[in-house]
């Protein structure tokens, strides 16, 4: 009788010891961004037909949202607020106690029978979501059922959030138009990886891509290529306002905000191909690829007219109905002043306001603007150029020309706020040769100077992607991806967290998400 009770024993032992190692996570923990803290304990949370969601009244849409991400490739309709029996539970709340993370912070604890994501904000609460997301095997992401995986997570502690607030990718539409089912999986991928904005560049020489309803003529004439190039009808084209609602809507539910661009005073064949009279000289121009050149306009915005004002008045009207976002970007860069130089009207507002010459006329210009986009309650954003002939107290500038290192302190020292955006590490247009995936990681945005010097107002980085080389989207994916990826830890993560051969490792395991994200990338 004890020898039978004592083979009971072991085998209850044994059969002990097999249920403890299945109940441990086998797999790798693998975010990016990589979060400021992170901890381990035994044990794996199992998710299955039995978990439920809970959440407050304030985050009903978020839980809505995480049970849409889980159940397409799990096939669980997880019930939000009716637990069932023996399940485990996915619980959601904001709480005034987790300020101190700000608003995109949040806190996730994996238990084997709970996971609880708390934040200050229900931003905060979405970014915890998505780091939950990817702790899941990364078949998740299939939007599909799949029938052989075990939806487990390992047992964590992580407390997290930004570095940076501005976190971005600013792709251009102007040289080549991308449809809306593009833009939104770009939106997709850029909120799966924490990054909270898109820029998107809509205006060009090479089109605009805004219907305005003052203005047909904008996207009547300027959205399309002159005949004689034979575009593409895929690469010209425009955004009409339903079209915008819904990309603005798609984004809003995933925290990234659209940052609208309307460029001026030059690059503004497009415009001018439409309104000639706008110009300072009223001739038309034919809308050409940017490859058939040049490269950079001497036709430009007449900053003379009152006309010109008026016309940018009535879009910004407009785009302002378009796009909540609390910043309008008006480009200000490359902004050739030969044609002011000759134009009466320009040089009679040089005379009468008391400016010293074209370069005080811009910044002049852009202050209007901007005294307009103020009285909207809008905020200007505008390229580093902004700052020749002086730069407004209340203008962001954003950074890209990583040579002209005085534009930036000038910005710095006044106390105005900047978005890093250099050429050096930034432009994803370039080459891997010339900007890698290593290079973008080892960027630091408050390196030299920038260290001492009222580090706060810069708002954080961000990459852009000009659409005159690469011109369909496989090849546009490869150039965001998996660069993007790179920035968007050096836009979360302290930079004391940051580790190229953790980073790169991590980053490997990740190109399976990116497929599944629906994406080309480089594996340069």
């Amino acid at each position: 009788m004890k020898k039978i009770i004592w083979i009971f024993f072991l085998l209850l032992v044994l059969f002990s010891c097999k249920q403890s190692l299945s109940e441990e996570f086998t797999g790798e923990i693998i975010i990016i961004p990589a979060p400021a803290e992170l901890t381990t304990s035994a044990g794996i949370f199992k998710l299955n037909e039995n978990t439920s969601i809970k959440a407050g009244s304030e985050l009903l849409i978020t839980a809505e949202q995480l049970r849409g991400y889980l159940h397409p490739a799990t096939g669980y309709l997880l019930p939000v607020n009716s637990r069932k029996a023996g399940g485990n539970v996915i619980e959601l709340e904001t709480t005034d106690e987790l300020s101190s993370l700000g608003d995109e912070g949040y806190k996730l604890t994996v238990t084997t029978n709970k996971i609880l994501i708390s934040a200050y904000t229900k931003q905060g609460v979405f970014w915890g979501i998505q780091t939950l997301r990817q702790l899941l095997p990364d078949d998740i992401l299939r939007k599909a059922l799949v029938n052989d995986v075990v939806w487990v997570l390992p047992c964590v502690n992580i407390v997290d959030k930004p570095r940076f607030k501005w976190r971005g990718l600013m792709i251009d539409y102007s040289r080549t138009f991308w449809r809306k089912d593009i833009t939104e999986k770009i939106i997709d991928a850029l909120s799966y990886y924490k990054m909270n904005k898109l820029h998107m560049h809509l205006t060009d020489d090479q089109g605009w891509r805004l219907e305005i309803d003052k203005y047909p003529a904008l996207t009547e004439i300027g959205s399309r290529f002159d005949t004689i190039y034979n575009e593409d009808e895929e690469k010209q084209g425009y955004y009409s306002k339903d079209d915008i609602h819904e990309i603005v809507r798609y984004a809003e539910a995933r925290n990234v905000e659209i940052i609208p661009e309307v460029e001026m005073p030059g690059h503004s064949l497009a415009i001018l191909a439409a309104l000639p009279g706008l110009s300072c000289t009223g001739k038309t121009p034919k809308i050409h690829p940017f490859s058939t050149g040049p490269y950079i306009h001497e036709e430009i915005l007449c900053a003379g007219k009152e006309e010109t004002y008026e016309f940018l008045e009535n879009v910004l009207d407009e785009v302002v109905e378009l796009f909540p976002s609390q910043y309008i970007h008006i480009g200000g860069d490359e902004a050739p002043k030969a044609e002011w130089k000759k134009c009466p009207d320009c040089q009679r507002v040089i005379k009468e306001n008391g400016l010293e010459d074209e370069h005080e006329l811009q910044s002049w210009f852009i202050k209007q603007i901007e005294n307009y986009l103020k009285s909207k309650g809008k905020k200007l954003i505008g390229w580093d150029e902004i700052t020749e002939g002086g730069l407004s107290k209340t203008a962001t500038m954003m950074f890209w020309r990583g040579w002209m290192e005085d534009a930036l302190l000038t910005a710095v020292n006044q106390g105005n706020d900047v978005i890093m955006s250099p050429t050096t590490h930034c432009y994803f247009d370039y080459t891997y040769e010339t900007i890698s995936v290593k290079k973008v990681y080892s960027y630091e945005p408050l390196s030299g100077k920038l260290e001492n010097m009222n580090p706060e107002h810069i708002l954080g980085v961000q990459a852009n992607f000009w659409s005159h080389i690469d011109r369909d989207e496989p090849k546009m994916h490869r150039q965001i991806f998996p660069r993007i990826l790179a920035l968007a830890e050096v836009g979360w993560t302290e930079s004391v967290k940051r580790n190229w051969d953790l980073f790169s490792y991590r980053l490997k395991q990740h190109y399976k998400s990116l497929e599944l994200l629906d994406l080309h990338y480089m594996t340069k």
